[in-house]
């Protein structure tokens, strides 16, 4: 057994540094994006269903507290993307202890962390939903987010194990643990909001047990003594948790503005337009998620490849990987972009049961602007992934601040005030030109300046 685990290992680091970059991207790629597309895939369902059986209240409810889970999210992100990029960077250079000591740091800390933020979140829920724009239609369904608020901490598990799995070179098993854990939440959504009438209660419970599931497979992988990398044989670095933390910030930071952005959009949406604003946003938000996974899928997903390489200095090798992606990117985008702009009043559709409310006719003007996001948004993410990799957290962290916090929060201030509410759904579309034209130049020059070194 242990040879046959020498000889994986073995195959695994030729063909990161010597294979076919395009085998290496459909065989990095794919499983990233089949993990997060399920992802993207459930929470569409989750809106689906709470939309159509239980109303678009519920949908604006849930998006009210979104940022908690967004906030419990980045930081699962966070620790786990900075860990894979730690694990990946240092077995390209052969320091095997040093991917124990990273596995073994990150995985106690992000555990602890996600017990207290998870206390803190469910102690004060009421609070919180209220602060985040709450009123008195929406605060009973926004509280029930205490119903997933314990299941944080395997949540988090679960995530980690996914993102070091990978690292490990066990796509194909990572893919089906998620796609198992999708199915599932699917699954129990269907009955507990569907059958059983619990609402937004039911929701989160659907996602807490189908992610606890999936936290029991992830988890026992991460301590097999068969693997490349064990928890047990590292040792606990407070250096290589800020390490982690500060290489995967960047990732985090998209997350958080996430938040941000979708807690500004509710306020002015609630200020502008009332509920119906918030759940036309809501729906639209949605699908602004399921593109954007596929995009993260295949950004995150190479982080192996360009980090292997770049511990061992092949600079070629990166630029090829990149161009791939950025192809690859540009052509779903723009797929995406086609579907929303001629068939985007029947995907929002979906979302409402009844066609003729305001929140159905809102979301319909707004997902034919919005919509214009998806030519540019995928290259702005392959941007931060890039600098993830090599681990470069500073210029990753602009990017993901300048394309989902800084420019986007300017235009929530400024266009709706100047233009009117309508003018809200241009934001997006211009937050993602504007970061463009600096995240191209930004890549360009690191490797421009690699190569001279």
């Amino acid at each position: 057994m242990n040879k046959d685990k020498a000889l994986f290992r073995l195959e695994r680091e030729k063909l990161l540094l010597t294979g076919e970059i395009p085998r290496l991207f459909m065989k990095y790629a794919l499983p990233g994006v089949a993990g997060l597309l399920f992802l993207g895939i459930q929470s569409v369902i989750d809106g689906i269903v709470l939309g159509r059986f239980v109303g678009a209240n519920a949908l604006a409810s849930v998006n009210l507290v979104l940022p908690c889970y967004s906030l419990i999210s980045a930081f699962a992100i966070v620790m786990g993307t900075g860990g894979q990029t730690l694990v990946s960077i240092s077995l390209g250079r052969g320091d095997k202890q040093e991917a124990n000591n990273a596995l073994r740091s990150v995985f106690v800390f992000l555990l602890g962390m996600s017990v207290v933020v998870s206390l803190v979140i469910f102690l004060s829920a009421g609070k919180i939903a209220s602060f985040l724009g709450a009123n008195e239609v929406l605060l009973p369904d926004a509280v029930h987010i205490r119903a997933l608020v314990p299941f944080f901490p395997l949540l988090c598990a679960m995530f980690f194990g996914d993102y070091i799995i990978k690292a490990m070179g066990h796509l194909l098993y990572a893919t089906s643990v998620m796609g198992m854990t999708v199915v599932l939440n699917i699954v129990l959504d269907l009955v507990f909001v569907a059958v059983l009438g619990w609402g937004v209660m039911g929701a989160g419970l659907a996602t807490g047990i189908a992610f606890t599931m999936g936290a029991c497979f992830n988890v026992p992988r991460l301590f097999s003594r068969h693997e490349v990398v064990a928890v047990q044989r590292g040792r606990y670095d407070r250096r290589l948790v800020w390490n982690a933390f500060y290489n995967g910030s960047s990732e985090g930071m998209s997350e958080l503005s996430v938040a941000i952005t979708v807690f500004l959009f509710n306020i002015t949406m609630m200020r502008y337009l009332g509920e119906s604003g918030v759940a036309a946003f809501t729906a639209i938000n949605y699908i602004l998620f399921i593109g954007t996974t596929v995009f993260l899928g295949i950004s995150d997903g190479i982080i192996p490849i360009i980090g292997y390489n770049y511990g061992a200095r092949k600079q070629e090798r990166i630029k090829s990987i990149l161009k791939l992606a950025a192809r690859t990117n540009s052509l779903i985008g723009i797929g995406l972009f086609l579907l929303l702009l001629l068939f985007g009043e029947q995907v929002i559709g979906l979302f409402f049961k009844d066609h003729g409310s305001e929140a159905f006719e809102i979301a319909s003007r707004g997902v034919s602007i919005y919509c214009f996001a998806f030519l540019l948004c995928g290259l702005n993410i392959l941007a931060s992934s890039y600098f993830t990799a090599i681990g470069n957290a500073k210029i990753s962290i602009i990017i993901s601040a300048l394309r989902g916090l800084v420019f986007v929060g300017i235009g929530i201030l400024v266009l709706p005030a100047v233009f009117g509410i309508d003018a809200i759904w241009y934001d997006v579309p211009i937050a993602e030109i504007c970061t463009l034209s600096v995240s191209f130049w930004l890549v360009r020059r690191s490797l421009f300046n690699n190569r001279s070194n």
